[in-house]
């Protein structure tokens, strides 16, 4: 009776990885729930665990171990090559935030790869280059290193249980209602995605991102409880590629299943950097320098 009743459970755990699955067409990872480990503390900069090399899959296809799981897949549309990133964790303590410097970080840039190396991080890619501007809601890992929100801004918010949402058009009394429920916030923007739906109102930003101009772009979106998909785009500096819109990218994060999706800094900012080494648009040859990334960690020790 035990024995179904935990086979049961077992089912009900994987349930929402299948239904990811069955709507991306990416395997569902398996974890061996029977083990955990230990969250990582928000005090440590730098993870104590660096990535174990047979855990990445060939041909930079990913990483797989029982805390960690990322698929990467690469597809045309829009006359553009498209890389998508499928990353599933087992604690929120994963999903974190890094500055080129600890001190003074609005002043310093470094690459997304270096930063990936000092922090042990599996997967890393750009942020919002927020130290490009003076603008916006910077929180990082529970930390707020500027509260300047304007209209224009759209900020993300990663949440402590891990999920994404979005303030629209944010101001000091949202972000306030929120504050203490709030790991990381990033202020780059639009949102392309609400509630499951094309956020419409991007089309109508006034920032200065090109916003109907075919350019390289790039996305992080939420598919389901601690599942997130990155999408990175190549843009005309790129042979064969013409690049998307704003439009076209907050579309397919929308049809790829996010609920919530948002811009980050894209053109030559975007960076894919797995196992330490960039992998994304590689023809430019350009590495740009920015402010921040976003990275993910291993439990495992």
């Amino acid at each position: 009776m035990m024995r179904k009743a935990l086979l049961f459970f077992l089912v009900l755990l994987l349930l929402p990885l299948q239904a990811v699955a069955e709507e991306t067409g990416v395997p569902a990872p398996l974890f061996d729930e029977s083990v955990t480990w230990p969250a990582l503390s928000w005090e440590e900069k730098v993870s104590p665990i660096e990535p174990h090399q047979d855990c990445f899959l060939p041909d930079n296809g990913g990483y797989h171990d029982d805390s960690l799981d990322i698929r990467i897949e690469t597809f045309r549309q829009h006359d553009t090559t498209v890389m998508a990133l499928y990353i599933t964790l087992r604690d929120v303590s994963q999903f974190r935030a890094g500055t080129a410097s600890y001190r003074a970080p609005w002043n310093n840039t470094t690459t997304v790869d270096r930063m990936a190396q000092r922090f042990h991080a599996v997967l890393a890619i750009n942020g919002d280059y927020f130290g490009y501007h003076e603008e916006g809601i910077v929180c990082r890992n529970g930390v707020v290193l500027r509260c300047r929100p304007v209209k224009h801004r759209d900020a993300l918010l990663v949440h402590k249980n891990g999920d994404l949402s979005v303030l629209l058009a944010p101001t000091l009394e949202a972000w306030e209602s929120v504050r203490d429920d709030v790991l990381h916030a990033f202020c780059f923007g639009p949102a392309l995605v609400v509630d499951g739906q094309v956020n419409e109102a991007a089309r109508d930003t006034d920032m200065d991102i090109g916003k109907i101009k075919p350019t390289q772009r790039i996305a992080i979106g939420q598919l389901g409880p601690l599942q997130y998909l990155v999408v990175a785009t190549e843009g005309p500096e790129n042979p064969g590629s013409v690049g998307f819109t704003l439009m076209e990218i907050a579309q397919l994060m929308a049809d790829m299943g996010c609920s919530v999706a948002y811009n980050l800094d894209g053109g030559s900012s975007s960076t894919v950097a797995l196992n330490y080494r960039k992998i994304n648009a590689l023809s430019t040859g350009k590495n740009r320098p920015v402010s921040d990334c976003i990275w993910f960690a291993t439990l495992v020790p």
